[in-house]
């Protein structure tokens, strides 16, 4: 049976130290808004097709257009700076379930920036975020239910950080990773934080990386001790192979350049995704209906005057 040596010659600290990391982790980690903390996307005017875009289609009420839109004004970035506007409207977004909106409010009252700092109004946008299944919304909540280092909350915590983490949250599956090879809070599982690990790897996760690398050296170091027994644990190599795979494996980043003369960026990237989902109303004026093969969407009907997609999304 492999000795669970790596357990604590990576990661083994008291819970006190653990509850200390964690803290740190909720305020520094928290999953931070659509773009706020982002450098300038469109100092140079380029966004502004793409921002008329969001604008329409948050009128047409396209939330995530909207919460898009309230961040834009937030940093005024491509637009004039209007902060209480922007609030207004991410708090609109939020009153129709948008996920980002909510995280957003959630993160804005619980640290005080840009509305006034509110822990009730936090909780209550916090739990909306958990209730509609968002997952950075899950992993900030587990993280409370970490500080409050009980029996009850460790098991609510490990099952919403399992949760996030399933869902895609690199944040959740890193700390769900770290923690299974911890097994102080939640059981002891190398396989579980190998293939966690192998994931976060391969999109690139720095830390990820740097804890797969130590714990690599860590199974080949137990695997020339373990040749000298009897029994040898046909788990540790393969282990090592798997996560020193996912190190090795080449990563293409595709980056977008112009095409058709149209300026790509990132809010052109998702200004036409939005619009590529999105039901821009006609007979089907639903509020935040977005468009599937079980729905039928309406759509703008190219005429003389449109040359382009673009011209028929800038000018229906």
């Amino acid at each position: 049976m492999f000795a669970r040596f790596v357990m604590f010659t990576l990661l083994y600290c008291s819970p006190v130290l653990f509850m200390s990391n964690v803290a740190n982790a909720s305020s520094t980690n928290a999953s931070e808004p659509l773009l706020e903390n982002s450098e300038q996307l469109c100092s140079d005017g380029s966004c502004r097709p793409h921002i008329m875009m969001l604008h329409r289609q948050a009128r047409w009420g396209d939330l995530q257009s909207a919460a898009i839109v309230a961040m834009l004004y937030i940093t005024g970035d491509g637009v004039k700076q209007d902060i209480d506007y922007g609030v207004r409207l991410m708090t609109r977004a939020a009153k129709y379930n948008s996920p980002i909106a909510i995280n957003a409010l959630a993160t804005w009252y619980r640290q005080g920036t840009y509305v006034e700092q509110d822990d009730e109004q936090a909780d209550y946008y916090l739990q909306r975020g958990v209730d509609i299944g968002y997952a950075p919304a899950e992993y900030q909540m587990a993280l409370r239910l970490y500080l409050e280092n009980t029996s009850d909350s460790i098991a609510e915590a490990n099952a919403l950080l399992t949760k996030a983490a399933r869902a895609g949250s690199a944040p959740a599956m890193f700390l769900l990773a770290r923690l299974k090879l911890n097994g102080e809070l939640i059981d002891y599982d190398l396989e579980g934080a190998t293939a966690l690990l192998q994931r976060l790897s391969m999109n690139g996760h720095q830390e990820a990386r740097a804890l797969s690398r130590q714990l690599v050296a860590e199974l080949e170091r137990e695997a020339k001790i373990a040749e000298q027994q009897v029994e040898v644990d046909p788990r540790l190599e393969e282990l090592a192979d798997a996560l020193q795979g996912s190190l090795t494996m080449e990563r293409i980043q595709i980056v977008g350049t112009n095409h058709w003369g149209r300026t790509e960026s990132a809010l052109s990237n998702v200004a036409f995704q939005r619009d590529a989902f999105f039901n821009r109303g006609g007979m089907f004026r639903i509020r935040s209906q977005e468009c599937d093969f079980a729905t039928n969407c309406a759509t703008s009907r190219p005429e003389s005057r449109h040359s382009s997609l673009f011209d028929v999304l800038s000018n229906p």
